[in-house]
């Protein structure tokens, strides 16, 4: 189905954008239809993700990204179309014709995943029954070891990995085929023989929920006194799961991460548990690797900052030190607590209960200070030592990308090495600040602009600019301004919304497309259209015929140079008579600017007063 069918148009009419949009990401109402965040899809420290609720769209300004709520779950969800469809129908309550025309890829894509999603939830199915039975009682004695009670346990889907042959037969009686069992890798075909073996057999097994709640994965631990094979087991990576991009407790801790915008990152799946069962829920955690980008960028949408609270060995420090970085490069504010040498957050959590984990949290440093006192620690106050610590935080610095927060930087810096700040500005690189759509408001002309915005906000215009004639050759002079009002004629003629339109086509656009796109975060910037309509129509008339003199008056000095005296003349009549119709235009324009202004002035007389508006 397209988005013309009446069907989906439905759908998108009856579904809330900003709803759809605020499950990912916290929105902040900036008019009257219009939503303002932090984009999802790319890294910023300063919100240039838009949302119109009337026109149902969404667009970046910052990753030219944008479509309405089908497009938005494809990129956030990571769903197909159908399967967006299906979602945003089914909470609208429309129903879907069984005849309705599909995508063959996107439907072998929707059944693979499906295919997968039912292996691992089979699975999460077994887990916990398993822990909850018999033969979990070893794996629910560990768990009390460890301080995690069973209503801590039972949030956040722990399970049991049961005994040999268990699952298998579990999966067969849930009839999940072997293939997508292996493909979803809660099994494995034997390296010893024929058969398969389960991968999480004998283990405490931990489940990776999406934020919909339905396992994707699972991450599971070997039970003491058992220390055959490695302490972890995670998942492989599957249409479902992709390792660098999960967080481990983000659905549990979602709403507590909200509530105090604030996330408390750790490096483990028991570091979470331990600090959710002493109390702080807003607590998370990497999944399987090294904190990664994509990670903060999925923090980002619920945490308006992160305060990291790695493990106290050299190996936690140099993560917390490498995570600086990284919070740097994707805009989030950042805090650094040190955890004990010989501790972690778990072993904190169990010590000294919320109290002492509260303690060590209110003790978080900003991380750039954080960084700056660790350098120095690490290289010394020599002058070499110092000198390498600035090294290593232009290395750090150089991912920020607002000359403002560098300049901050730099200060603490400074204050840090006790040195002047001018000693550092040449050392440290400023970070590239310029505005896209500022190039392309001193290339393109600001009534071409205009004529643009109208007819992107009003579509209704399109048909009238076209059917009264005044689009007339050359009356565009920027080549992509032309492109632009082209895609929106092309979409009003094959019955689309050109507003629709254009916001799915501006990520291959260039700086005037991104410029005009800024119009979506004030509709209603043209009060009155009919007025703005007809002046930006003059001001383009009298521009046409600007350049035209100045074409008139290049050939006109041409034949001088060359001592054609007659065409010399000619050319100088023809430029005397477009000089009279731009003057014309002008005075035009001015007087129906007046007119405006008295009406509008005599509007506004006080109470008793007459007014001459009609």
């Amino acid at each position: 189905m397209g988005s013309s069918d009446p069907v989906v148009q439905e759908v998108l009419s009856r579904t809330s954008l900003v709803e759809v949009v605020q499950e990912f990401v916290p929105l902040k109402k900036m008019g009257r239809n219009t939503w303002k965040g932090l984009c999802p899809f790319h890294s910023e420290k300063t919100p240039s993700f838009n949302v119109n609720e009337d026109k149902k769209l969404f667009f970046c300004f910052g990753c030219q990204t944008g479509g309405n709520a089908i497009t938005f779950l494809k990129l956030a969800a990571g769903l197909t179309g159908q399967e967006a469809l299906r979602r945003l129908a089914e909470k609208a309550g429309v129903a879907l014709p069984d005849n309705a025309t599909r995508d063959p890829a996107e439907d072998a894509a929707a059944r693979a995943r499906a295919d997968l999603s039912h292996a691992v939830q089979a699975a999460q199915e077994f887990f916990r029954i398993a822990l909850a039975g018999p033969r979990g009682a070893g794996a629910r004695t560990y768990l009390d070891s460890r301080g995690i009670p069973v209503e801590v346990a039972d949030r956040y889907g722990l399970g049991y990995g049961g005994d040999h042959g268990e699952l298998l037969a579990f999966l067969d009686k849930r009839k999940v085929p072997i293939r997508h069992a292996v493909d979803a890798g809660v099994v494995a075909p034997s390296q010893s023989g024929s058969g398969y073996y389960e991968r999480f057999r004998g283990r405490l097994v931990c489940p990776v929920l999406n934020l919909d709640g339905a396992a994707v994965a699972f991450s599971a631990r070997l039970i003491p006194p058992n220390e055959d094979g490695p302490k972890y087991v995670n998942s492989p990576e599957s249409a479902l799961y992709i390792k660098g991009e999960a967080v481990f407790g983000l659905h549990v801790a979602r709403a507590a991460i909200r509530q105090a915008k604030q996330a408390v990152l750790v490096e483990g799946n028991f570091d979470v548990l331990a600090l959710a069962a002493a109390g702080v829920t807003n607590v998370v955690a990497p999944l399987g690797t090294a904190l990664t980008n994509a990670q903060l960028r999925l923090l980002r949408r619920f945490a308006e900052s992160v305060v990291v609270m790695f493990d106290g060995d050299e190996a936690g420090r140099k993560a917390s030190r490498r995570a600086v970085g990284l919070l740097i490069e994707e805009g989030i504010e950042g805090y650094v607590t040190d955890t004990p040498i010989g501790q972690d957050p778990d072993t904190l959590a169990r010590s000294g209960g919320e109290a002492a984990v509260r303690a060590h949290l209110d003790r978080a440093r900003p991380m750039v200070t954080y960084l700056l006192d660790a350098l120095i620690e690490i290289h010394g106050r020599t002058p070499h030592g110092l000198r390498k610590v600035v090294e290593d935080a232009r290395e750090v610095f150089q991912h920020e990308r607002d000359a403002f927060r560098t300049g901050r930087y730099r200060e603490e810096l400074a204050r840090v090495l006790g040195v002047d700040v001018r000693e550092l500005v040449r050392l440290l690189r400023d970070p590239a600040a310029a505005n896209p759509g500022d190039a392309a408001r001193s290339t393109c002309p600001a009534a071409e602009r205009t004529l643009l915005e109208l007819l992107l906000l009003h579509p209704h215009l399109i048909q009238r600019f076209l059917g009264d004639g005044t689009a007339q050759p050359g009356l565009l002079s920027h080549p992509e301004a032309r492109e632009v009002f082209q895609d929106l004629v092309n979409a009003s003629i094959a019955g689309e919304d050109p507003a629709e339109a254009f916001v799915l086509s501006a990520d291959v656009g260039g700086p005037v497309r991104t410029a005009i796109a800024r119009i979506l975060q004030n509709p209603e910037r043209y009060p009155d259209i009919d007025s703005a309509y007809q002046d930006c129509l003059k001001d383009l008339e009298r521009a046409r015929l600007e350049r035209q003199r100045q074409e008139l008056e290049s050939l006109r000095a041409v034949a001088e140079s060359e001592g054609n005296g007659d065409e010399a003349n000619r050319l100088l009549g023809e430029v005397a008579l477009l000089r009279g119709r731009i003057l014309s235009l002008s005075r035009a324009n001015s007087a129906a600017e007046a007119a405006r202004g008295v009406v509008i002035g005599s509007a506004r007389l006080p109470h008793g007063g007459v007014s001459t508006a009609r």
